[in-house]
């Protein structure tokens, strides 16, 4: 028999939970952060019901999934959840996708397909170009801000050094 728990149980969370604790889309904590060797085990004979029937929901012991969060940031640069933007720049200056990239610690290639990603119908559009080709920081701010996704971190070449120096 499986017990059911209160929605509100500090000690366990659910994927929907765990997402909105680390600002990440529920799919990437079930499709990716669920299979990481650091990730706890579901808690047995444990659930949590969304509606009068079916399947409980499966939980997770909240200090097992910081501590997996923890460890994977540090065993894995750039895994986890997106970290914040790194400092301000000024709102209203013009930028490249390239500058974008770089900004935003994003490989080019990934920045380069978010116009055709988040097209203009979709959610979370991401910002129009203007006339010059060039976007707003302070839209690309507000839209990474708003977005659920991690993607993926770019590598700095070998040559770049330590960040930092």
């Amino acid at each position: 028999m499986v017990e059911i728990l209160d929605w509100d149980d500090p000690e366990y969370w659910t994927v929907d939970q765990v997402a909105d604790a680390y600002h990440v889309a529920a799919g990437t904590v079930s499709r990716e952060w669920v299979h990481w060797s650091q990730w706890p085990p579901a808690a047995p004979q444990f659930g949590k019901r969304k509606a009068a029937r079916g399947r409980p929901l499966k939980v997770y012991p909240r200090s097992g999934v910081e501590d997996a969060v923890t460890a994977r940031r540090e065993a894995t640069p750039g895994a986890g959840p997106a970290k914040p933007l790194a400092r301000e720049w000024p709102a209203l200056e013009r930028v490249t996708l390239a500058e974008i990239a770089r900004r935003l610690d994003r490989g080019y290639t990934e920045v380069r397909n978010y116009p055709r990603l988040y097209p203009p119908t979709s959610a979370n559009p991401f910002p129009a170009a203007g006339p010059d080709r060039l976007r707003t920081w302070g839209e690309i701010a507000a839209w990474y801000g708003r977005r659920p996704g991690m993607g993926h971190h770019r590598t700095p070449p070998a040559d770049e050094g330590a960040p930092g120096d």
